[in-house]
């Protein structure tokens, strides 16, 4: 894995503990629960346009040279 996406997974895990917490909370704020769960989405967006990238630039590639 890149290090790109191992803090992209890291991101997206820490968003979800967050998003976690804010639900939990006896009144939660539903503006901070949208924003939340719009930057994970992002997140998500691009770790799946970088695992993509990576899988396209592997193409044609023998195993031996991964």
């Amino acid at each position: 894995m890149t290090v790109i996406v191992t803090r992209l997974i890291a991101a997206h895990r820490a968003l979800n503990q967050e998003i976690a917490r804010e639900v939990a909370r006896r009144m939660p704020d539903g503006f901070r629960l949208a924003t939340l769960k719009k930057r994970r989405l992002a997140i998500k967006d691009n770790l799946h346009r970088q695992l993509a990238a990576a899988r396209r630039a592997t193409r044609g590639r023998s195993p031996a040279a991964i």
